[in-house]
């Protein structure tokens, strides 16, 4: 019958529970300092000494985000306070297992307590018996404090000198490593003894059933209940729903503005209360007053029927006053803007998963446009110069009237000493200075390379898998500068060799050392950093081919990064023209586009020439090519003959030649 011994000193259940802590806060730690990094580069704007925004939009970001963050979290968040708790009961376990001694008494063995070898004969035994006794008899011994030790060594020796003199205890010592025989199993368990223990039945029961029967089942079902309501974009089902009703291939920015302000999402993160009734009225007012300036209508005041129609018209007002830029300041009001504006742009990325789920050019273009304008806080209409600070309607109308007509950050960038003069010439010198330095936050990408390929192949045939390559390079202000004076390079179009085609593009671990670009959106109320969609499609059917998306572009001077779409090519042979759209995901005006052909070669024509000019004509000692001279009517082997006598009389002259 087994007997089982229990981890007494509690050591081998330790480094179980280290181990176990080791997996579970390695990687939290981890994912918390990489978040906190991130949000420390978006929120100051440092990256590759880049200075911080001096704009007035950006210090009250910073300042409201340290409020929020204080006021939602505290000083220790509730993750971070779990990870420090994780970590004392860390270094606690180990510092217990490492001052632990271990009581190792190992395995009994005559031989080794004797000092002799496992041939040593009876007399041998006897031998080195007699002299350990000398110095360990008790009798021997003169300290009393070591008589009680010498005695369990004396008892020990005289146990080994029994077994290994006995020919029938030692052949069984022997056999079985027991001088009884064959003994139990043992069977050891890492569990400290106390947890086994009838006293503490309850405390283990309560550990367990609190941990299995309470704990863990709220952890699932809260993971259950996001991931049934929600997709992978933090976007519910129903706002899902309703965009797959409402969207239409034609839409354009303000009708699909309308879609939005019907989303669930957007509906659900309001409150309505008659008590907010003026100051809503209030707000609208002033929004309709801000954005008729730009050609929008909005009836500010309405009279409502149903709950729905006031939370609708509350949804509307705050997120006009979000492209307003109104701070808001009842505190409730300035919440449900932010949470507004975020979820906002949010479902607007729903928008463009349905746009590319059916094939539809114009709102997925759209779509991104009205998500750069939610994320920079500025009315659609007025333009990408309104993402800049210090900007109004009769600045918007001075820029358009210079010498170089300017509507976007990229061309403040570019303009020259005297027209930039001319530009800045209606505001202070300050705030010509800081809407300088924000334009220049503004990311600025080049189309090094687009090309199409059939991986493999040297030609793209009718229905073949095409790839299209895209590479994009963020460059600087100074690039951009220098661009403007010497001329744009061009977009290299070259298709690549078939080699090239079959080179695997860069995977995840390729790209982890490239630091993110931090968006500049002083009234956004989250950090965002720039990325990059790529659309291809045909703008005469409105048809959307294919859509990717460059994630990290990097900071200026980063490595040209490559974003690769594929898609079928036309049924029919011929050159087809489509348009490359390059758009940020929440700057206003980076935006390129570039016009392709794709030339689609019919597959027997491809066959035929490739058999004209690889394929010899066969040979006249073949068999077919004597039945080809039959045909002909010529004698099979008569040119073969002339040829070998051109071969011989050619041999012949060179040699006279040389002879001469």
């Amino acid at each position: 019958m087994g007997a089982y011994e229990y981890d007494d000193n509690g050591t081998i259940f330790n480094y179980f529970v280290i181990s176990f802590l080791s997996l579970v806060l390695v990687p939290a730690t981890y994912s918390v300092l990489a978040a906190k990094k991130g949000q420390t580069a978006g929120t100051e704007g440092h990256v590759r000494g880049l200075p911080e925004c001096p704009c007035d939009g950006c210090k009250l970001k910073r300042d409201r985000v340290a409020r929020r963050k204080v006021a939602e979290k505290g000083f220790v968040s509730a993750k971070s306070l779990l990870l420090i708790v994780g970590w004392l009961v860390f270094a606690a376990v180990a510092y217990q297992t490492a001052t632990t001694k271990i009581a190792d008494a190992g395995l009994w063995d005559p031989y080794e307590i004797l000092g002799v070898s496992t041939s040593a004969t009876a007399s041998e035994v006897k031998k080195a018996f007699r002299k350990l006794s000398l110095k360990y008899h008790p009798d021997k011994v003169t300290e009393e404090s070591e008589k009680e030790a010498a005695a369990v060594v004396y008892n020990d020796l005289a146990k080994a000198q029994k077994v290994l003199t006995d020919d029938e205890a030692r052949k069984t010592w022997d056999e079985f490593g027991h001088p009884d025989g064959r003994q139990a199993l043992q069977l050891g368990i890492a569990l400290p003894k106390y947890l086994v223990e009838s006293k503490n039945n309850m405390m283990v029961l309560f550990v367990y059933g609190s941990v299995f029967g309470i704990l863990m089942p709220l952890l699932v079902a809260k993971w259950w209940y996001t991931s049934k309501n929600m997709n992978n974009d933090k976007i519910s089902h129903e706002t899902m729903g309703t965009l797959y009703k409402e969207v239409k291939d034609q839409m354009r920015i303000n009708t699909l503005l309308d879609v939005v302000f019907k989303a669930d999402d957007l509906l659900d993160a309001v409150t309505y209360s008659k008590s907010e009734k003026a100051i809503l009225e209030s707000l609208g007012d002033q929004v309709s007053a801000e954005i008729g300036k730009y050609g929008i209508i909005f009836e500010s005041r309405k009279k409502y029927i149903k709950v729905e129609d006031a939370l609708l018209h509350k949804v509307q007002i705050l997120l006009f006053s979000h492209f307003c830029r109104f701070q808001l300041p009842d505190p409730k009001l300035a919440a449900e803007q932010a949470l507004v504006a975020e979820r906002a742009a949010l479902v607007v990325v729903g928008i463009l998963q349905i746009c590319a789920a059916r094939f539809w050019l114009a709102p997925a273009i759209a779509a991104i446009e009205l998500r750069q304008s939610i994320v920079q806080a500025v009315i659609p209409t007025k333009g990408p110069l309104g993402q800049l600070p210090h900007v109004t309607l009769e600045t918007l109308k001075h820029f358009v009237t210079l010498k170089k007509r300017t509507t976007c950050p990229r061309e403040i960038v570019e303009l020259d000493d005297e027209v930039r003069k001319e530009a800045f010439s209606i505001m202070p010198s300050q705030h010509a200075d800081e809407m300088s330095k924000v334009a220049e936050q503004y990311p600025i990408v080049r189309i090094n390379k687009a090309n199409f390929a059939v991986a493999g192949e040297e030609f793209i045939t009718p229905g073949s898998i095409v790839t299209l390559t895209v590479q994009l390079e963020h460059i600087t202000p100074s690039e951009a500068r220098r661009e403007k004076r010497e001329g744009v390079i061009p977009v290299d179009v070259t298709p690549p060799t078939v080699a090239e085609s079959e080179v695997k593009p860069p995977t995840w671990f390729d790209k982890q050392g490239l630091e993110p670009f931090p968006t500049h959106c002083p009234y956004f109320p989250t950090e965002k950093s720039s990325s990059w969609w790529v659309l291809m499609g045909n703008l005469e059917n409105n048809r959307l081919i294919s859509l990717g998306k460059v994630s990290n572009a990097g900071p200026p001077g980063a490595p040209p990064q490559t974003c690769k779409l594929q898609f079928q090519a036309p049924p029919n042979a011929g050159s087809w023209k489509f348009y490359v759209f390059v758009k940020n995901d929440c700057n206003m005006g980076c935006d390129l586009t570039i016009e392709m052909t794709l030339t689609v070669i019919d597959a027997p024509e491809l066959s035929a020439e490739i058999i004209e000019d690889d394929i010899s004509e066969p040979g006249e000692d073949t068999i077919a090519g004597q039945m080809a001279a039959i045909k002909s009517g010529k004698i099979p082997g008569e040119s073969g003959a002339k040829g070998v006598r051109d071969d011989v009389d050619d041999s012949s002259d060179s040699d006279d030649s040389d002879s001469d």
